[in-house]
């Protein structure tokens, strides 16, 4: 089941990074398990070439992902999952890509019962309207010190309405704290943007709207979740019962010279 998962996770990074992508009006596409996807945003973890199974020409598939960002203009990155296909990332290495880490993956199932949220927290689901995604970003820009505009090309009222994607923000007092966004591909979950404010953090806010996400996705009729973590959010995610799916490997480009 852990393979399984494995490569759902890599099928939902794909799909969820070509939508943003899309939505935002930037190039996207697919050679076989090669997803390409370019947002336009300067920064290199918001463009990428995702691997999701192996491929029988290593630096042919490495080569269509140079020449398909090149246009661009801006930095990228490729996610290959160890284990997936260690020969491509042998390959953009001989290429000039350079490594530039990469998260752990995580994945949850069967989805167990949702633990209620912390007392004084409302947690409001679905929400498409203008003021709660400005609120969604904000809570992105302030947890992770990115740009609004950045926030707000990634998350908007077009990402919202996709039928995919759903966003839950956490209130206390009237106040939004936290927030996090799921988008579905088949029966995954995928669990994106969990944020909470800087004055409000340490307070599980982050675990409940994580949880949250994970109940839109079982609405949505998901029976498992998937998501990338930090090193520090491992055990708040071991602890919610996320298993370790492995790293992705990310290497950058455009190639060095």
């Amino acid at each position: 089941m852990i393979e399984d998962l494995g490569w759902l996770a890599d099928v939902n990074l794909a799909h969820t990074s070509a939508l943003v992508a899309r939505l935002g009006g930037g190039p996207v596409e697919q050679f076989g398990p090669l997803q390409l996807a370019v947002t336009g945003i300067p920064v290199a973890f918001f463009n990428g070439a995702y691997l999701t199974a192996p491929v029988e020409d290593p630096d042919g598939c490495v080569r269509q992902a140079i020449e398909f960002m090149a246009p661009a203009g801006v930095p990228w990155l490729l996610w290959v999952r160890e284990g997936v296909d260690d020969a491509v990332l042998d390959a953009a290495r001989r290429a000039g890509l350079r490594d530039a880490g990469g998260p752990p993956a995580m994945g949850l199932a069967p989805i167990p019962s949702i633990p209620t949220p912390p007392t004084g927290l409302e947690i409001t689901a679905v929400v498409t309207d203008a003021a709660s995604v400005d609120a969604h970003c904000e809570l992105l820009s302030r947890a992770f010190e990115m740009p609004a505009e950045i926030a707000h090309h990634l998350v908007n009222e077009q990402t919202v309405a996709d039928p995919t994607v759903g966003v839950v923000i956490g209130h206390v007092g009237g106040e939004p704290v936290s927030t996090a966004l799921v988008c579905v591909s088949g029966s995954t979950a995928g669990v994106y943007n969990v944020a909470t404010a800087p004055e409000h953090q340490r307070k599980s806010y982050g675990t409940a709207l994580t949880w949250a996400a994970v109940a839109e996705g079982q609405r949505r009729g998901c029976n498992h979740a998937i998501l990338q973590t930090s090193p520090a959010g491992q055990t708040v995610y071991e602890a919610m019962g996320f298993v370790h799916l492995g790293r992705y490997v990310q290497l950058e480009g455009p190639p060095g010279t």
